[in-house]
């Protein structure tokens, strides 16, 4: 991998990772993504010479895709976590505004006029306005909370599959300089 990419690669992911390993923020994590498309762009355009008789294999090109693949297993068990943690989070959240459903649900049957003209007053029918207002500001953020719970799941999830497709062509690469050195 080229030298420039790979330094590149290694800032954005340490950019998106939180001091207890966890990425902040969707933005972060679109970082990370873009890191890992360029990384695997860099060994889509860098293949394996041809294989010459003349070539001499270099040693330590394999040693480096080892170190390169043992660094991404690492990577790719962090990312394993954090997908695991995200998609918990959001069976979790997912759970929550599925349960509030039911309760507006169940509001909306008796009817918000109902709530109001129940009060006993004007002030108490005011508050109770204000609290249907904030409910159902709470419930917008919370619906962008839950979109943006699935959109880290998906990008944690591409970011995973790209990984483990580098890693293929990176154990592919060690094996056939394996090769060549056998011979």
């Amino acid at each position: 991998m080229q030298k420039p990419v790979y330094i590149l690669y290694i800032l954005a992911f340490l950019i998106a990772l939180s001091p207890d390993g966890r990425a902040q923020t969707i933005t972060a994590l679109e970082a990370r993504l873009k890191a890992e498309q360029a990384a695997m762009d860099s060994l889509n355009l860098n293949p394996l010479p041809p294989r010459e008789a003349s070539a001499q294999p270099d040693e330590n090109t394999s040693l480096n895709i080892a170190d390169e693949i043992n660094s991404l297993n690492d990577e790719i068990d962090r990312t394993e976590q954090q997908l695991r943690l995200a998609q918990s989070q959001l069976k979790n959240r997912e759970q929550n505004i599925a349960q509030r459903t039911r309760e507006i649900y169940k509001i909306g049957r008796q009817g918000i006029l109902s709530v109001l003209f129940s009060a006993k007053s004007l002030r108490d029918a005011a508050q109770r306005l204000l609290y249907l207002s904030r409910l159902k500001d709470q419930d917008q953020r919370d619906v962008q909370v839950l979109r943006a719970a699935r959109k880290r799941v998906n990008i944690l999830f591409t970011i995973l599959s790209s990984q483990k497709r580098r890693q293929q062509i990176l154990l592919q690469r060690k094996r056939q300089h394996e090769q060549i050195l056998k011979r």
